[in-house]
Order: structure tokens, then sequence, then C-alpha cells
């Protein structure tokens, strides 16, 4: 496994100066720190490496890191020493989820696309009949795992431990007496009695239209609760009813 591998003097370079898949009988690498040197201040190789290549939330910025990146033409000293510091805690990312899959077997599942861009849009949705690769220490489970190489694959994490999320699809088949704008929201609520409320979708809302999103939550079990939650945009006049006739969540891993 290469964890976040350095990218500097060896990005781009030939296989036998770098980390390739024919390394091992199977490479997985977790970049999450990557990008250039020079542009963007980062330690780790960007480009594709191993046989699996998983880029948690895109692999360049992680959520709770401070990654500073300044364009080059307006860095001081000051700048530079900054980013310097901001380095570690993305790099050391790969460490801290490699080391939280060891004892969370069913969590960082990761998707197949060719860009994070359409993991985020749900393109890579969900799971195919074999499965997803799952990012750390159970890599290795992934049945196709050497049928090709350079398989990119992408998740998204949490901002503090712990870091494992589960994607789900949630559609909201709207119930309502008129047109009407605002946000709709749900809450979601674990068997273990964790509460978490995320964002669907916000503007016009029109009667029996269904409104979707992906979202990454920290239950990973089953749900026993689930709250629509409708807050009307201030200054839109109605006097409508606004409700949910179905929410639907599809886990991506079934």
């Amino acid at each position: 496994s290469g964890l976040d591998p350095a990218g500097p003097l060896f990005q781009y370079t030939p296989t036998m100066v770098r980390l390739d898949p024919s390394d091992a009988q199977f490479v997985d690498i977790i970049h999450t720190h990557a990008g250039h040197l020079f542009f963007d201040f980062a330690p780790g190789i960007l480009q594709t490496c191993g046989h699996l290549d998983f880029y948690p939330n895109g692999g360049k910025k992680m959520p709770g890191c401070n990654q500073l990146r300044v364009p080059p033409a307006t860095r001081s000293i000051n700048d530079l020493m900054r980013a310097y510091r901001s380095i570690g805690c993305g790099h050391k990312r790969s460490l801290r989820y490699y080391a939280e899959s060891i004892i969370t077997p069913n969590g960082f599942v990761g998707y197949q696309c060719e860009t994070y861009r359409a993991f985020v849009l749900g393109d890579c949705f969900p799971c195919p009949e074999e499965g997803c690769p799952l990012m750390g220490h159970y890599a290795d489970t992934f049945l196709h795992k050497t049928e090709k190489e350079e398989q990119k694959v992408f998740l998204n994490t949490g901002p503090s431990p712990p870091y494992a999320r589960w994607r789900k699809e949630v559609q909201v088949k709207v119930s309502a007496t008129e047109t009407m704008k605002g946000d709709i929201d749900i809450a979601l609520t674990g068997t273990n009695g964790i509460r978490k409320k995320y964002a669907i979708d916000k503007g016009t809302f029109k009667p029996g239209n269904i409104y979707l999103n992906y979202i990454d939550t920290e239950i990973s079990g089953n749900i026993s609760k689930v709250e629509f939650l409708w807050k009307k945009h201030l200054g839109h006049v109605d006097r409508g009813c606004m409700g949910a006739e179905e929410v639907r969540i599809i886990s991506g891993e079934n």
C-alpha cells in the first residue's frame, strides 16, 4: 500500500524510478495531498501509479485540514512557510484513514469513476453487482483488484475521527398544495441513536416532482427514523402546505 506517495521529483517519471503496479502482486494507493509542488505546494503524487488508486475527497484537499494554496505570483516567504507547515495534515491523513480502516471493515467504500466530479454527481452510484473496492486494509478483498492497472476510485470522508462515511442516494417526492420556494432537508436517525441532518435541495419545488441528492453519512447500519424538514424562503408569500409523499434512501454498497 502506498500512503500518499511522494510526488516531487517522481511525478510523471519512468516507472523504474517511482512506485508502479509492477512493484508487487497488488499495489493500492491512497492519495490525500496530491498535486504539483510548485502550483499546489503538495507533497503527494497526483498521477495513478497502482492497480487501485484511491482519491478520498478528490485526493487534493482533505476536510478538516487547512491546506494553503497560494498562486505563485502572490507568494511571499511567509505564505510559503505557512503552506509548508500545513502539508503535514493532508499528507498524514492517508495513515489515519488506513489505520481506521483496520477496525472498520465495511467502511471507506470506493466508487470507480473517471473523475471526482463524476463521483460527486452520482454517475458511478451504486456499486455494481461485483461490489466496490474498499480503501485501506481491506483493499485486497476486491475480486477485480488486478484485472486492470491504474483504476481510479473515489469516496468522501469526514473531517475528524471517525473518518468513514457511507454514501446514500436520497429521493424525495414532494407533496404540496402549490409550487413553493424553500429548502428541503432530511434528518436521519440510526439504530445507534445518532441523528444527523442533510441538505437535499433548495429553490422552487413543484407538487409530485422527485428531488434527489447524494449524501455521505456517519450512519453505517440501518436507519430507524427519517424526518422531512422544510424551510420556506424569506419573502416568499404563500399559504400552501409542503410535505413529502415518499422518501427513498438507497445505499451505495447494496
